[in-house]
């Protein structure tokens, strides 16, 4: 999250009112530019690696681990095979020609290859292999003798580094999975398995970390399942790395710790998790957030602490911006918490997310549009919309994240009945609507 923020923030809510986010007042170069676009939402090669990032499960998902696939052994011994009769091939021409049309040299390139991707066992075979050939053409009419031998030399220190280059990459990729495998326990900690359904809704979420070895970072996802309020809290932490981390997970531990307690309303809630950002962030830190609650009766309440506000796909329009009625300071920074409630019907579609969606650009420097993804938002699958916005997302920015995003989708499924008693005031802001 940019240190701009900072400086936008200080001047605490009475500075930030309903038709100006904190959110829009953020952008690097040129903060009207990006505010505009924002209050405007609200105001092919690399597709690849977004579908490998994001299909794979449900909710907050965690990378496979273990031994390879049975495709990708099979793919190595098929590789194998060609380099052996590959090396086998060029010294056959080589020998029965007797014309010396390849140095003798060109035999270790296949070891060299072998060493990119196989075992150092398959590696050393396929060396042992080649020098074997080698000699064997050494052996061969007398006058090649000399034209061979000076390349002889060069062929086994060259199959030398093969075996050695297979050894050292085979070391630093399971150091890697180690890594990765903490990585792993790391997440599965810190961020919890988003449920598929709460009452009164559909549920669906991806996080997407913009280090390419990292499975966490200062982003924030939370889903509190409770039978009749169900409450989540998405939000983003200030910087990256390890203190962003452990900023986040105080935050996410303190709001499922206040979802535990008893008669606690979400104003209070986001309340207790700003005392524990307080406590545990440096002077500079803070963490923005959106506190969510949904009522089966047919309405949502949020507190907006800093945090762009969600979207609402509606079955007939396009998206609009649930601007509440004012803005609070993100947490750690004493927010003057307001409390606004918007009516849901069944089939509308929230879109929470983090600042990492809106602020990716192009290699133009163009923003990512969600106003352009709404068939994707509108597919049936609710999973297979989230995978779809971030498969656009990384073709959008060429496969390469410049910081977190996390993405929860929720779809109402049960229709507005209101009981007897009189329902909450609900906050109806002018909303900015996105033709479909």
């Amino acid at each position: 999250m940019p240190d701009s923020w900072k400086v936008a923030l200080m001047s605490g809510p009475a500075s930030v009112t309903a038709g100006s986010s904190v959110a829009g007042q953020r952008g690097r170069n040129g903060g009207r530019g990006q505010a505009k676009h924002l209050h405007g939402l609200l105001a092919p090669g690399w597709q690849w690696i977004g579908r490998s990032k994001v299909r794979s499960g449900s909710g907050i998902t965690l990378d496979a681990s273990g031994p390879a696939r049975p495709s990708e052994g099979r793919a190595k011994w098929v590789f194998a095979l060609v380099l052996l009769l590959s090396i086998t091939a060029v010294a056959v021409a080589e020998y029965s020609t007797s014309r010396g049309l390849i140095p003798i040299a060109w035999l270790a390139v296949g070891p060299l290859l072998a060493s990119l991707v196989l075992s150092p066992r398959i590696t050393a075979v396929l060396a042992g292999w080649s020098v074997l050939l080698g000699l064997g053409l050494m052996l061969g009419p007398p006058h090649q003798l000399g034209g061979l031998a000076s390349h002889l030399g060069d062929m086994v220190l060259l199959a030398g580094f093969a075996v050695v280059n297979a050894m050292l990459r085979t070391a630093a990729q399971r150091r890697l999975s180690q890594v990765r495998a903490v990585a792993r326990v790391a997440q599965s900690a810190l961020l919890r398995e988003v449920p598929a359904s709460v009452t009164a809704g559909r549920l669906a979420s991806r996080y997407v970390s913009a280090e390419a070895e990292a499975r966490v970072g200062g982003d924030l996802l939370e889903v509190v399942p409770d039978d009749d309020h169900p409450r989540w809290l998405i939000g983003d932490t200030r910087g990256k790395g390890l203190p962003a981390v452990r900023l986040a997970s105080v935050a996410m531990t303190s709001f499922r710790d206040a979802c535990a307690q008893p008669g606690l309303s979400l104003p209070e809630i986001a309340r207790v998790v700003d005392r524990s950002v307080t406590r545990a962030a440096g002077d500079e830190d803070f963490v923005t957030a959106v506190f969510a609650e949904l009522d089966p009766r047919g309405w949502l309440q949020l507190v907006i602490c800093g945090h762009p506000p969600p979207l609402r796909l509606t079955a007939e329009g396009g998206l609009q911006a649930l601007t509440p009625r004012s803005y609070a300071t993100p947490l750690g920074m004493h927010p003057d918490v307001q409390l606004s409630t918007f009516t849901v019907n069944a089939g509308d579609r929230l879109v929470f997310f983090t600042d990492g969606l809106l602020e990716a650009r192009d290699r133009a420097g163009r923003f990512f549009r969600l106003e352009d993804c709404l068939g994707t938002l509108r597919q049936p699958d609710l999973q297979a919309a989230v995978d779809g916005l971030l498969s656009r997302l990384l073709a959008h920015t060429g496969g390469k994240l410049d910081d977190d995003v996390a993405l929860l989708l929720l779809e109402a499924t049960s229709p507005p009945a209101w009981p007897e008693d009189d329902p909450p005031v609900v906050w109806r802001p002018q909303v900015t609507t996105a033709a479909p």
